[in-house]
Order: C-alpha cells, then sequence, then structure tokens
C-alpha cells in the first residue's frame, strides 16, 4: 500500500474520530441542538481559514482538466482563475464564502432558536463540541499539507474549488436539523439524525479531496 494511501485512511479515522467526539461531548451536555449547530457553523469558519493558508503556500501548477465545479466563484467559471495571482483568487474565496457563513452564522445564533423553540447554547459546550470538530482538520495541514509538503504538488485554483462541497453541507444539516425538530421535540433524535448526516458528509468530503491528492502524487 502506497504511504500516501496508508496516511489518507488514518485521517480518515481522524475524521470518524472528531465527530465521535462531537457525540459525546452532545451526550455530557444532556444533547444541546443549538451547541451543536453553532459548532457547525464555526467549523465551517476554521475549515475556510485553513484553506487561505493552503492557498497561500500552494506551489503546484493547476490542470485545467482537473478543475470541476458546479457553480461559479465570484462569478467567474473555477478555471478562469488559472494564472491569476493568488491575491485575486484568495479574493475570490472570500467573497463567496464570507457573506455567506457571517449570514448562516446571525441566523443560526439567533433567529433559529425561536423557530424551533430549542434550548439557547451553553458557550462551554460549544467550545467543547468545536474543539473536538476542528482538531482533525489542524492536524490534517500541519502533518499532510505541510509535513508531507502537499503544497508543492496543488494548485490554488484546485484549492479554491473545495470548500463549496462543505458550505453546502452546513446549509444540508442546517436544514436536516429545523425539519427533524419540527418533526419531533426530541434533542435526542435531533442531534442523531444531525451527527449522522455531519459525518456523511465530512467523510464524503475527506474521500475527494485525499483522492484528489493522490492524483497529485501519480504526475
Amino acid at each position: 500500500m502506497h504511504p500516501s494511501w496508508k496516511r489518507a485512511e488514518w485521517s480518515f479515522v481522524g475524521v470518524l474520530l472528531a465527530n465521535l467526539a462531537s457525540l459525546a461531548v452532545i451526550w455530557w451536555s444532556d444533547w444541546q441542538v443549538h451547541a451543536l449547530l453553532i459548532a457547525y457553523w464555526l467549523e465551517a469558519g476554521v475549515v475556510g481559514g485553513i484553506y487561505v493558508q493552503k492557498i497561500s503556500r500552494a506551489e503546484g501548477t493547476d490542470d485545467p482538466e482537473s478543475i470541476r465545479a458546479f457553480w461559479n466563484i465570484a462569478g467567474e467559471p473555477p478555471r478562469s482563475y488559472i494564472g491569476k495571482p493568488k491575491g485575486d483568487i484568495l479574493g475570490a474565496l472570500l467573497e463567496q464564502y464570507v457573506v455567506i457563513w457571517l449570514l448562516l452564522g446571525l441566523f443560526v445564533a439567533g433567529p433559529l432558536v425561536g423557530a424551533l423553540e430549542i434550548e439557547p447554547a451553553s458557550p462551554l459546550t460549544v467550545v467543547l463540541i468545536t474543539v473536538s470538530l476542528v482538531v482533525s482538520h489542524i492536524y490534517s495541514y500541519w502533518a499532510e499539507y505541510l509535513g508531507n509538503r502537499e503544497y508543492e504538488r496543488r494548485g490554488p485554483v484546485s484549492l479554491l474549488v473545495e470548500p463549496a462541497a462543505r458550505f453546502v453541507a452546513l446549509f444540508g444539516v442546517v436544514f436536516i436539523g429545523g425539519l427533524t425538530a419540527n418533526l419531533t421535540q426530541e434533542p435526542l433524535g435531533v442531534v442523531v439524525v444531525l451527527i449522522f448526516f455531519k459525518t456523511c458528509a465530512d467523510l464524503f468530503q475527506h474521500r475527494r479531496e485525499r483522492k484528489r491528492v493522490l492524483r497529485t502524487h501519480e504526475h
């Protein structure tokens, strides 16, 4: 087995353990649905910050054939950013996601509580869940992207398109959580549904990212 594939398998396990750790924290805190949703939102912000760092460090060349996305980035096709300065690419990343992330945060932090009649989040629970989730992202950046020198092979535009799937998953999780909360008043049921869909989305996205990295080893 290729060493890079072994590392990918271990990081896959890390993603799974991070989500299980969040389940343990939410169990300890008596199933605080609101805390879980805020933590997911904060996690998305941390992931966005990591991608800013990844793009800034990227030294590889983008292959136009490998740049696939179903939507434009800041109003432009993703391939149009190939060859542009990193400052333009980072600007497109921020323009595409920061406003959306902030608006979703305002919704999750306030109106969602009243609409779903759920208990407001405990700050300690939010912090513990967020830490349990972001540790795997930070480790992956430090051990794989920097430690394995992936930045030498990754192009900035291939990194630009990756966060989109995570933001779609975040919207999906909030929607599913709201729908489930409307159907049942049992916090346990809502938490189980949220963590199940979030974990599936994380593992799917992780597989996609690792396969993209492994393809760079083949060239």
